[in-house]
């Protein structure tokens, strides 16, 4: 399981009307906006293929929305702590 955090970029004034449209979207919970042009969001899914499914089916669904930007993604796991090969150890 994965969460990423999100910019949402918009065309000029559309971000209030496309938060309306998305706040029933599974797995992406609004944090926030500009109340102009950009939202943020935390998206979870299974993995990077749903996150990048959804951008897509986001961008090609509402005509206002530009982009879907991830911030950050970090693999939810088990909960051990550890983040496998190649992650970073504190």
């Amino acid at each position: 399981m994965i969460v990423a955090g999100l910019v949402i970029e918009t065309v000029p004034g559309a971000a209030p009307r496309v938060a309306a449209r998305l706040l029933h979207e599974p797995g992406l919970a609004l944090q926030g906006g500009d109340g102009d042009r950009r939202l943020a969001a935390v998206f979870t899914g299974a993995d990077g293929a749903a996150l990048e499914a959804l951008a897509e089916r986001l961008v090609r669904a509402h005509e206002d929305l530009l982009g879907v930007f991830p911030t950050y993604v970090a693999d939810a796991g088990d909960g051990s702590g550890d983040p496998g090969p190649g992650g970073a150890r504190s």
